[in-house]
């Protein structure tokens, strides 16, 4: 299928479907939701399918995950970022959580190599680090709203991964994005089903459901003409 102009193929079966096409190009979406959820994946799909299907140079920015251990647990997908990372089509930095402060200092920096590298699509793993430097609720409301205004200067499609509780944004930044994909799960019949539900997505007009996914050996699978029968 043919992507229409200016829009983004996650490279993840069904989502794009869900999502008429894909994601707008430049958009900042937020990935949320709880502990082993799959944000990741997703987000790591996100980066590899761009660059393998769709010629998109990649960056991943981590507060979380080392580097090896992404590329390690990747592996079993047949995802091999580090020979991208060697053809230059693929870069990761890891911020310890104590130095977050210094990624928000480096945005020269960064939009320098952005430039260099011909980056077009960026994931942040996690947000979380970022909101939790400011205690006041409007100071961190204005400093996200900055480097969101920020991100979207990039030119980039950006995914945000944020960690989330009982359906909850822990970080207060839904609202300030373009799009929200949040993950989940329900309990059938002592069976754990994986949901997604593309919550908002601007300049697209996508599916309003919540909807299964499995993690297979090739990566996330989205079933967007499944319904899920409590």
């Amino acid at each position: 299928m043919a992507l229409k102009t200016g829009i983004v193929s996650t490279g993840i079966e069904g989502l794009d479907e869900m999502l008429g096409g894909g994601i707008p190009k430049g958009s900042v979406v937020l990935v949320s939701g709880g502990t082993g959820s799959g944000k990741s994946i997703l987000a790591s799909q996100f980066l590899y399918k761009g660059i393998t299907e769709s010629k998109e140079a990649g960056f991943y920015i981590s507060f979380d995950e080392r580097k090896r251990s992404l590329y390690k647990n990747h592996a079993k997908f047949g995802w091999n970022f580090s020979a991208y990372e060697a053809q230059k089509k693929f870069i990761f930095i890891e911020y310890p959580i104590h130095e977050a402060k210094e990624f928000l200092s480096q945005e020269n920096t960064l939009f320098n190599l952005i430039v260099e590298l011909g980056i077009e699509r960026i994931v942040i793993d996690s947000i979380t680090p970022l909101t939790m430097l400011y205690e006041d609720e409007h100071k961190k409301r204005q400093e996200m709203m900055k480097l969101i205004d920020t991100l979207r200067s990039w030119g980039t499609t950006t995914l945000l991964v944020s960690e989330e509780k009982e359906n909850k944004d822990l970080t207060g930044i839904e609202p300030l994005c373009d799009g929200v994909i949040r993950l989940g799960s329900i309990d059938k019949k002592s069976f754990i089903i994986k949901t997604l539900e593309v919550v908002k997505m601007r300049g697209v007009d996508h599916v309003q459901k919540a909807v299964p996914f499995k993690v297979t050996e090739t990566g996330m699978k989205v079933y967007p003409n499944q319904y899920l029968y409590l």
